[in-house]
């Protein structure tokens, strides 16, 4: 009998590929925000300095906020016709805007078509992440669905942070090797163009994959006719509990993307110095992912993430003071904290969430919960900082912000752990069936 304690080489090629590609199309989603502090300056030159800010960040939210909408239509795709097909569609919808906003004209050329376009093109990019990452957690958990699931989506979401990582890297790189005047010039374009670049590579590495063999064990009979309508009508709960349990990581991967422009504006560090230290506490991250997932699979996912939970409520506030204390040791130290804590999080929340669902509706209610937790928490972020900052005139106001989620994030893992213990009892014995049926049909 196969042993789901191992991964086998044809799941881990299948790991390798997969999370390659989320490193190239996160990467392409997130470039927009390390360059923010240039996009606001340029497309926004008209408005003032809080304005510009917040305007800048509210397009990069409405990305986040169709997120849901890019999950709805690419996971009903996903569960009538298959996890392979949606990893193709999303790679075009999202490298064909990373190439264009980096061709795009700037106000002082086009007037308001400008921004006008930059909406649209991250609209179409939130459509796209919107279906990418679902369907990456979807098909790696069907196709490593044993004592390892939390462990290969570690190495998922490793790629995914990786993206991260390659973001910061390119802006700390364009910030070192260019003056501030190259950049505005036609140093912000490289990245956006890069993703273009990098986008097809991805697509021509996902020509690779093969369909998992629980959705091609599926009858007929079990395919949705419209798997959304299914899901709302039988698991709306498990939506909402998915949705609470993703919080927090659509927090945290915010906080990244954030820091370097909120410790420059609102405490004055120096940014290119901040854009070396984020890499550096994004590769801990990512380094500490791996091991939360190890940790998962050997203590429990409901156990690792209300510990990991449990941490952040206790420890964000005096780490968020550490930043306020104008020295970059402290803000070394406390970036490198906090990556540790969050490294708990991303294995053990979409190890939970992939067994909420039945094969039939899995994509579509992983979807609908990471995305709306993305959406709601993870993309109002920005404009919720920015504007608590300003309304109770607090530099740390993000602390609680972070706390809140924590907490709720916590209180949905252990209401919801009845409800979990009796639910993937029958859905592992699927999950299990389907994993012995592709370990038997490869030979290992």
């Amino acid at each position: 009998m196969p042993d789901t304690r191992t991964i086998t080489p044809r799941q881990r090629r299948m790991l390798i590929l997969s999370s390659l590609g989320g490193v190239l199309e996160f990467y392409d989603f997130i470039i927009y925000i390390f360059l923010a502090p240039v996009i606001e300056k340029l497309f926004f030159a008209e408005s003032s300095n809080y304005m510009a800010t917040l305007k800048t960040l509210a397009i990069f939210s409405i990305g986040y906020l169709l997120r849901p909408l890019g999950g709805i239509i690419f996971s009903h795709f996903g569960d009538r016709y298959g996890r392979k097909v949606v990893f193709l569609m999303t790679v075009i919808f999202m490298a064909i805007p990373s190439f264009a906003i980096g061709l795009l004209p700037t106000p002082r050329e086009i007037g308001i078509a400008a921004p006008l376009l930059l909406l649209l093109l991250r609209m179409m990019q939130g459509l796209a992440l919107g279906g990418e990452i679902p369907a990456a957690i979807t098909f790696v958990s069907e196709h490593v669905p044993g004592r390892r699931r939390a462990f290969a989506l570690s190495v998922l979401f490793f790629g995914i942070n990786m993206g991260l990582l390659l973001g910061s890297l390119v802006t700390t790189l364009l910030t070192s090797l260019l003056t501030e005047a190259e950049i505005f010039a036609y140093g912000y374009r490289i990245p956006f163009l890069l993703g273009g670049f990098f986008g097809m590579f991805s697509l021509f590495l996902r020509r690779h994959l093969h369909e998992t063999t629980a959705f091609t064990s599926l009858r007929q009979m079990d395919l949705q006719r419209v798997p959304l309508l299914t899901l709302m009508r039988h698991s709306y709960p498990q939506v909402l509990q998915g949705m609470l349990l993703v919080g927090t990581g659509s927090v945290t991967v915010f906080l990244y993307l954030y820091w370097p422009q909120y410790l420059h504006q609102y405490m004055n560090y120096d940014f290119a110095g901040l854009m070396r230290i984020n890499t550096a506490g994004t590769l801990v991250l990512n380094l500490t992912i791996l091991l939360g997932g190890v940790l998962a699979d050997k203590w429990g996912y409901r156990n690792l993430y209300l510990m990991g939970t449990t941490l952040l409520v206790l420890l964000t506030f005096p780490l968020f003071m550490l930043f306020n204390q104008h020295n970059l040791t402290w803000v070394i130290m406390s970036y490198m904290l906090f990556s540790l804590l969050f490294g708990f999080i991303p294995g053990s929340y979409s190890a939970i969430l992939s067994g909420l669902f039945p094969t039939s509706v899995r994509y579509s209610g992983i979807a609908m919960s990471y995305n709306l937790a993305f959406a709601v928490f993870g993309g109002l972020s920005p404009v919720i900082c920015t504007f608590a900052i300003h309304t109770f005139n607090s530099v740390l106001a993000p602390a609680y912000y972070v706390m809140l989620m924590a907490m709720l994030s916590w209180i949905a893992c252990y209401l919801g752990k009845k409800s979990e213990e009796q639910q993937p009892k029958i859905i592992n014995r699927q999950n299990e069936s389907a994993a012995l049926a592709m370990a038997e049909e490869t030979g290992r």
